[in-house]
């Protein structure tokens, strides 16, 4: 008898083909071990999410923080959220798409979204949505003192007054001219403004001269563009974003660095629309890539990808975040409520989060082997009083995952049940063998190692 061990690291790599597809993460990733553990990675459920506020039945549109003060655009409206997650309606923002916000400190800048060519500013408790000398814009980002907005369809943008979202000089005006495709986003990053376009990114920065502040960063030219605008996202000293290419990439300085896997690069490559997001959990930074098809974190700890999925969705229903009050807080994409991420918390406002582990393929070069026993180290003992004899559950698959066996469960342990061991007894003969474990909701959720005994 030989014991395997099939479980010590863990991504999302599922493949093109299901011969030559890996392992498989739905709401749970790798954590490494740092100092002495049971094993060198676990892997653990993604958080829940507390209910912060519900605004109403509207879709979140764009979230941001100015001062101390969350502002968030539900719907066709824009609010002020207080720490006690009381909604203040500010003003109307038409349309149905993404908004872009940024803010100088005490003016909020709000682009309307993709679809939209309006800009408005929230300035002294008004929403000011026809602003003299401002022209139709598709983006706006914050640097010392000025918005810039991009114009519309074009390769240009606009700065404010210094310290003024209200005030335009038409002549204030400069063109990304590196290449001439229009500009589909830009960031601004470590005091450096990156305009995006659909081949290629321009580099500027504050001169501080006295017509117009913005120059070229002398040769600083990426040669990469973006897919979406939305899928532009600073988080680790660095930007993360899907190129034009549709791979995704952190900038390392001016290069471009591919961070997405060919699995990855498979499942987005026909998305229709990206939305990406990040947050920080127990030393956990993600980049959070949502799509229409689906949603795939990439953890900057580990470098590794996992598939976040809400229950009868496709996909992850936040799409927003921002740290305010303590703490993050993401907004749902599909009505208008805001939550907490909770590592403590088993579900989603109530609703279950499904926590699959596919594991890799078992290959013995093709001879006849017998799988005797399977057993899961666990978080045991991990009842409770919703769930006291929560069950975790085995199928598996002998033709590459295109059929599936019936489930076989074990229980996790009733509450204070530490020692319970999850062991499956198979006597199952194969020449290429997955095993996919499916951990209840409502119970907290850990696996440290899996063990095969195959001979």
């Amino acid at each position: 008898m030989a014991t395997r061990k099939v479980l010590s690291a863990l991504q999302y790599s599922e493949g093109r083909f299901n011969a030559w597809s890996g392992a498989k993460l739905v709401n749970c990733f790798s954590e490494l071990a740092e100092g002495d553990k049971a094993d060198q990675f676990a892997v653990m459920a993604t958080p829940g999410l507390d209910l912060f506020c519900d605004i109403g039945s509207q879709e979140i549109r764009g979230e941001h923080r100015m001062a101390e003060t969350l502002y968030v655009v539900s719907g066709s409206t824009l609010y002020s959220i207080s720490s006690a997650g009381v909604a203040t309606s500010l003003g109307t923002i038409p349309g149905d798409a993404p908004v872009m916000m940024a803010d100088n400190g005490a003016e909020l800048a709000i682009q309307g979204g993709v679809n939209s060519d309006q800009g408005y500013v929230y300035s002294g408790g008004t929403l000011h949505t026809s602003i003299p000398n401002l022209p139709q814009v598709s983006n706006v980002v914050y640097i010392d003192g000025y918005f810039v907005w991009t114009v519309f369809e074009s390769d240009q943008f606009i700065i404010s007054g210094l310290n003024d979202g209200l005030t335009y000089d038409p002549l204030d005006v400069a063109t990304v001219e590196g290449d001439p495709d229009d500009i589909v986003a830009c960031v601004n990053d470590h005091r450096e403004l990156q305009f995006y376009g659909g081949r290629t990114v321009e580099i500027w920065y504050n001169a501080g001269t006295a017509d117009f502040p913005l120059q070229r960063q002398g040769n600083a030219f990426i040669e990469r563009g973006i897919t979406d605008r939305n899928s532009l996202v600073k988080i680790d000293n660095s930007v993360h974003f899907v190129g034009d290419d549709r791979v995704v990439y952190r900038l390392n300085g001016y290069e471009p660095v591919r961070i997405s896997t060919h699995a990855i690069e498979t499942q987005i490559a026909s998305a229709q629309w990206f939305l990406a997001f990040s947050y920080t959990q127990l030393g956990h930074k993600f980049y959070m890539l949502n799509t229409n098809l689906g949603c795939w974190g990439y953890d900057m700890a580990t470098g590794a990808w996992h598939e976040r999925k809400s229950l009868g969705k496709s996909n992850y229903r936040c799409g927003f975040s921002a740290n305010v009050y303590g703490g993050d807080i993401f907004g749902d994409i599909y009505t208008g409520k805001l939550y907490r991420p909770n590592v403590y918390t088993n579900t989603e406002n109530g609703a279950e989060i499904p926590v699959v582990i596919q594991l890799p393929s078992f290959q013995t070069n093709r001879s006849r082997n017998t799988l005797y026993s399977f057993e899961a180290q666990i978080e045991a003992g991990v009842g409770t009083l919703d769930d006291p004899n929560p069950q975790i559950i085995l199928r598996y698959s002998k033709d590459g995952g295109n059929t599936w066996s019936s489930e076989l469960s074990r229980t996790m342990g009733q509450i204070g049940h530490y020692l319970t061991r999850c062991i499956w007894r198979m006597g199952i003969t194969f020449r290429q063998l997955q095993i996919e474990l499916t951990l209840p909701s409502r119970v907290q959720r850990c696996v440290v190692a899996c063990y095969a005994d195959i001979r």
